[in-house]
């Protein structure tokens, strides 16, 4: 009798049980386990993983990290016209058109990151779209495109050599600043940032080739009238700009619009616009100034003097003295040992991390007159070697 009722009661409670089951696969996907309690029902996982970092790690390398164990699929690369890079990323990517595809995929212990190598290396500066599908362990997926650029393996060095922050508009003369190239390299992902004049007005190096021994000009402002003589010389040709204080032995390049590039106090760095680490620093200052004037300033000088980079510290009475620079485009701000660091470093094997330099490197230069001709020098020479008559007549 006891036999018979049980069985009686367990058969509706069990189809009970089932009814619910069956119910709660429809609504959402579960799953389930037999404890020692009883069946125990367990939502599943309905949301997607979610990308939490994508670096490009090399020409052929990119690294993606995700929130959860993922598996990669359907990895593609898109190289982008020029004049496209600011497009949209379009819904729909033509896979037969692919620029490059995944050649392996090599997942950290954990599976939540991996790095990629690609069948064909990006070309340094390019724009492209990477596309992809990305899977958890539940199944649940993510498609998504991310723009990038081709990665520069072999960037070239530059130093920090002569700098004017003056200007005269009706002379078509514009402020510079003039670099020293001490490692053959490409200068894409490097970028130039005044302090004075914020982030918002840095200018990042395009994507050139250049070599050890070069100089490299960047002038800071094109005046109205000058935009078919202002050219930058991205290539081979040094005798393509032809505005005025261009130089046929030196590559050119302009900074556009007319924001300053540079001013008399003021911290400038050119550094990695990526990681942004600096790569060389100059720390300028009008005389009287104890405390820089602007947090970015502060920022620039304390990393730069942590760094070895600027050695005697990071406050303005340690920066070069910029009196007399407002007075006259005839004058520059000019490093004085430039020829000490080409001699050094011939081998550009042996280049240290950073050069480090002081204020004591550094002094305003002035114009003179040549004894036979005449003739009025600048104490500016931009795309040439640095001038060194002194300002104050040392």
């Amino acid at each position: 009798m006891k036999k018979k009722l049980f069985k009686e009661w367990a058969r509706p409670v069990f189809l009970a049980m089932t009814l619910v089951i069956g119910v709660l696969l429809v609504l959402s996907p579960v799953s389930c386990r037999l404890t020692e309690e009883g069946l125990e029902i367990i939502p599943a996982d309905t949301t997607a993983p979610s990308v939490e970092s994508f670096d490009v790690v090399g020409s052929k390398s990119i690294s993606i990290a995700c929130s959860e164990k993922i598996v990669l699929d359907k990895i593609s690369v898109f190289e982008l016209e020029a004049g496209n890079e600011d497009e949209e990323i379009p819904l729909v990517l033509d896979e037969e058109n692919a620029f490059a595809v995944a050649d392996s995929i090599t997942y950290s212990e954990d599976g939540k990151s991996c790095e990629i190598s690609l069948t064909v290396p990006t070309n340094v500066g390019k724009s492209y779209i990477f596309s992809g599908t990305v899977y958890d362990i539940t199944g649940n997926s993510l498609e998504f495109a991310q723009k990038f650029y081709g990665y520069n393996e072999n960037p070239a060095r530059l130093l920090f050599n002569e700098i004017r922050t003056t200007y005269k508009k009706d002379k078509e003369a514009v402020e510079f600043i003039e670099f020293y190239c001490l490692k053959s390299g490409n200068t894409y992902g490097l970028e130039v940032v005044s302090a004075a004049n914020t982030e918002s007005k840095k200018y990042v190096f395009p994507s050139i080739e250049v070599k050890q021994g070069e100089f490299i000009t960047l002038h800071g402002k094109i005046f109205e009238g000058m935009e078919d003589t202002a050219l930058d010389e991205t290539g081979d040709d040094l005798t393509l700009s032809r505005a005025n204080e261009s130089c046929d032995t030196a590559r050119d390049l302009w900074k556009s619009g007319t924001d300053k590039i540079a001013s008399n106090t003021d911290v400038v760095v050119v550094r990695d616009c990526v990681s942004k680490e600096i790569k060389d620093a100059v720390l300028l200052s009008l005389s009287g100034k104890t405390e820089w004037t602007k947090a970015l300033m502060t920022e620039f000088a304390e990393s730069a003097f942590a760094k070895g980079i600027w050695k005697d510290g990071s406050s303005p009475v340690n920066a070069v003295c910029t009196d007399g620079m407002s007075s006259s485009i005839l004058r520059s701000i000019s490093r004085q040992n430039t020829a000490e660091i080409i001699e050094k470093y011939k081998d550009s094997s042996t280049l240290p991390e950073f050069i480090k330099t002081s204020a004591n490197d550094w002094f305003v230069t002035n114009s003179y007159k040549d004894s036979d001709t005449k003739e009025t020098i600048s104490g500016a020479t931009p795309g040439y070697e640095n001038s060194n008559v002194p300002l104050n007549g040392e």
